[in-house]
């Protein structure tokens, strides 16, 4: 009897590990760092004198950013996995201005514009052996926007709006702990506030489209 409840009881206290394994497994989290390579369009009216004209700059000169912060995964039934972050994000770019829009002489031909964003992406994936395939919206959140026009350099956080809804698709990797992602970014609703630049240039629309490639390590797996 004595070896029999022994017995029943390594069973279950193996049963119960093994539970409790597949439970934690079942959550994931980690930190990743990556490089944003960013490429933006910049659409408005210039307003000067009686008429008024649409400009676009579809060609802007931008600099490699980088995004720092935390993943987390959850696993699903059927290799569907759900994966929610927060990171920290830079971009930074600049656009050619000329004398008919506030350029030229002391501002120089370029505005060159920094940004710094928290940004909290809510991604659905599917993994198959060590491949992910992920997509979903990413909620951003400006902390401020720098501007530099020639000699003086400000933030403008005003001009940006305080909530702008993305989205994020792409492929990963997992090799053990590591993880290594690449992914398209855009944005759905407009980043700049309408309100604040209307009285000088009437209906700006940025467009941004940014790849980001990034690398992460679960600290829970």
């Amino acid at each position: 009897m004595k070896r029999i409840a022994f017995l029943l009881l390594t069973v279950i206290a193996v049963g119960g590990g093994l539970s409790a394994a597949r439970a934690q497994s079942i959550f994931q989290f980690g930190v990743k760092a990556g490089l944003l390579i960013n490429s933006s369009d910049l659409k408005y009216t210039f307003s000067g004198g009686t008429s008024s004209q649409d400009r676009r700059y579809d060609e802007s000169s931008t600099k490699p950013g980088f995004e720092l912060g935390l993943q987390a995964r959850v696993r699903l039934p059927l290799g569907f996995l759900l994966q929610p972050e927060i990171v920290y994000s830079r971009a930074s770019g600049s656009f050619p201005i000329d004398e008919t829009n506030g350029g030229g002489g002391e501002y120089g031909s370029k505005l060159k514009v920094r940004s710094n964003w928290i940004e909290v992406p809510v991604l659905v994936g599917w993994k198959f052996s060590i491949v992910r395939l992920m997509v979903g919206p990413s909620f951003r959140f400006p902390m401020d926007e720098v501007m530099n026009a020639g000699r003086s350099e400000a933030k403008v956080a005003p001009r940006l709006q305080n909530f702008v809804l993305g989205y994020q698709a792409g492929v990963g990797l997992d090799l053990g702990r590591w993880t290594i992602d690449a992914r398209y970014c855009g944005n759905i609703t407009n980043i700049t506030d309408k309100g604040v630049m209307e009285q000088y240039t009437p209906n700006l629309k940025v467009t941004e489209r940014k790849v980001a490639i990034s690398v992460g390590y679960m600290l829970i797996k």
